[in-house]
């Protein structure tokens, strides 16, 4: 079964058991079978911040203005994971002499500037108090909570009053108070409470480890916000109602009508749908002289607005992102798409032709960036759907393959066709059954995205018989592909992986196969939309509780 070979053996019934006294996915009535089990997948217990959270929390726990972005872009790269599709994977994320060095850097340079402007330390200092001494301490236990994202043990508070008290010396030309605090600021910058998420529970009960509040309070201000819990969820944790699943989704309800979680879902799309490749489309200017030097940057801006509009204005599915043919366009995107009008460069929303297109795979974006200068490229596209709409991995093509030959009055589909599935060439079997059959359905459409019937004379062929799922499905063009996708369910549990894949900062594993297919069936069944989706994933078994056994 495919399904089960993409998403890691996935069991074939709904419903989970949890524990009661933890917030995890209540399932969906499963009819006959056994309940299937949602249990956490193993993590690591100390995930470093990544460069953007990094900035967005020095932002809140400091009330700056803007995000710290200048010394954020002086730390060294984040590698990337080889396999993993976002750019948050805690394996990854380690601390090597150069960030340790930069860290300090950031650390100095932050509380120097805090600590030098009575405005900026009066939005972290608490109220005065009787004395400098029981100031400190206030703000000690104050900031250290937003700082460390848990309330500090009594030897911490004392050990950070025992740095303030070396602050005369180390600041000899600054306020006692003020030099005592400058200290103290920067080893909270430099704690790796601070660097890290870290997760101190340890007590394993049914086969889990229950998080506290705070550490679900954490896990759900980086997932759903890449930045520190805010003072609300502060409160939720110190009054214990992220103890159960009704608690955690009204904060993630809530944090999701935030802007920054906007960003967050934004962020996640870019990645998924490749948005940044859109920057590498440049169309030949004698084939397509309409299109100027910014139809990359329009293209993108179309995409996000596109995903904005389907997740929060319309509390969309993912079936709304796979087939609605509403976007936004300006003047030279709405030339593309052939639409009539008078048209400036803002954006505004439009409907474009039913007949033509169908969701994100048939806007611009992903058409142009998956093209030639000149024509349109059904193997790359092909090999896009594969992996990041069917989570079908396709293995690195043999070495030394040759180009294209010229059409020679052929059309693009016949040249890419003779070329790639020859019978016993190393190339064939990959491309005749997984990887053209998805490509191939996008011929309508030119390097550009606009919209074609003929191709070098010859009418369009977009039909193919594409795997979708368990079976081939018989499709005539991009706007059946569109709806077949819609309609299968391994297609939904594919876009939930990446959702848990991206909140967990961690690949996908075994044990996220149960709720992946759960949620699979409900969005493919209209139940969820995608903020729904995301709430389920937030309250789940594996997000509210951690493996037993850690990652070393």
């Amino acid at each position: 079964m495919l399904l089960g070979l993409a998403l890691g053996g996935i069991a074939g019934c709904e419903g989970t058991i949890h524990d009661p006294e933890r917030p995890g996915g209540p399932g969906t009535p499963g009819g006959p079978g056994p309940t299937v089990v949602e249990k956490p997948a193993r993590s690591v217990r100390m995930a470093r911040l990544t460069h953007a959270q990094w900035s967005s929390t020095v932002k809140e726990l400091l009330r700056l203005d803007a995000p710290p972005t200048a010394l954020a872009e002086g730390f060294r790269a984040d590698p990337a994971q080889s396999g993993f599709l976002f750019d948050n994977d805690a394996r990854a994320l380690s601390v090597d002499e150069a960030l340790w060095g930069a860290y300090q850097r950031a650390a100095a340079e932050l509380a120097g500037q805090v600590t030098t402007s009575a405005a900026k330390l009066a939005r972290i200092l608490p109220a005065s108090t009787a004395s400098a001494e029981e100031r400190a301490r206030a703000f000690v236990e104050s900031f250290g909570l937003r700082a460390h994202r848990r309330p500090l043990t009594s030897e911490e508070v004392e050990g950070y009053l025992a740095l303030y008290r070396k602050g005369p010396q180390a600041y000899a030309d600054m306020p006692a108070f003020e030099g005592g605090i400058r200290l103290v600021l920067e080893a909270f910058l430099q704690s790796p409470h601070f660097l890290y998420r870290v997760e101190r529970s340890t007590e394993a009960r049914q086969e889990r480890v229950p998080l506290d509040d705070y550490e679900v309070a954490s896990r759900l201000s980086y997932g759903l916000w890449g930045a520190m819990p805010d003072d609300a969820l502060f409160t939720a944790a110190s009054e214990g109602t992220l103890h159960s699943r009704e608690g955690v989704a009204t904060q993630a309800r809530r944090m999701l009508q935030d802007a920054r979680a906007k960003h967050v879902v934004e962020a996640f799309h870019r990645t998924l749908f490749d948005v940044p490749r859109y920057a590498t489309i440049r169309p030949s200017p004698t084939r397509f002289p309409e299109v100027t030097q910014r139809f990359p940057e329009y293209a993108a801006r179309e995409n996000t607005l596109f995903v904005q509009d389907v997740v929060f204005a319309r509390q969309g599915r993912y079936s709304d992102l796979l087939t609605s043919p509403s976007t936004f366009v300006n003047d030279e995107l709405a030339r593309v798409y052939g639409l009539s009008g008078t048209f400036t460069a803002d954006f505004v929303p439009v409907t474009l032709n039913s007949r033509e297109r169908k969701g994100v795979l048939t806007q611009v974006g992903f058409l142009a960036s998956h093209a030639t200068s000149a024509d349109p490229d059904p193997i790359h596209r092909g090999v896009f759907l594969s992996e990041r709409i069917l989570c079908r991995k396709i293995g690195a093509p043999p070495a030394n393959i040759p180009p294209l030959p010229a059409p020679a009055g052929r059309t693009n589909r016949e040249v890419v066709a003779s070329h790639t599935e020859a019978p016993g060439t190393a190339c064939a079997s990959c491309h005749s059954n997984l990887i053209n059959p998805l490509g191939f359905p996008f011929e309508n459409f030119d390097a550009i995205g606009r919209y074609r019937t003929t191709d070098n004379g010859h009418p369009v062929n977009a039909s193919a018989s594409p795997l979708i799922g368990d079976d081939n499905v018989q499709v005539r063009d991009a706007l059946d592909l569109a709806d077949a996708l819609a309609e299968d369910a391994s297609v939904h549990a594919c876009y939930a992986r990446h959702w848990v894949e991206y909140l967990h900062g961690r690949p996908f594993a075994e044990e996220d196969g149960p709720l992946v297919e759960r949620l699979g069936k409900l969005s493919k069944e209209g139940g969820l939309s995608i903020v729904d989706l995301v709430v389920e994933v937030v309250t789940s078994e594996g997000f509210v509780n951690r493996h037993p056994e850690e990652l070393p």
